[in-house]
């Protein structure tokens, strides 16, 4: 498993929504989140990924993705998953905050 920040939203919309991704490769994301997506919904993705070096940036990756599966969970606490595909994406520096 390995376990990311993610946010996502609809396209356009300014509203975000933050989950932990569950794995992660270099043709899709799956992570857990309340809010359920329909598949083929497209929507805005950004992985945050940690520091490295030490100089205080971090990479994001933001990515233009599909929702390709959503398995539902019945009970037990353990919230949905969407496993979505990425289309395109691109890696931004941003400085971490204190």
């Amino acid at each position: 498993m390995v376990h990311i920040p993610v946010r996502y939203r609809l396209p356009h919309s300014p509203e975000w929504f933050e989950a932990q991704t569950e794995n992660v490769s270099h043709t899709g994301v799956l992570f857990r989140t309340e809010c359920i997506l329909e598949p083929r919904t497209i929507v805005d993705v950004r992985l945050e990924l940690p520091p490295t070096n030490g100089d205080g940036f971090h990479a994001e990756v933001v990515c233009k993705c599909e929702v390709v599966r959503v398995d539902q969970t019945y009970g037990g606490g353990i919230a949905p998953a969407l496993a979505v595909a990425i289309h395109n994406y691109r890696l931004t520096r941003k400085l971490q905050p204190n």
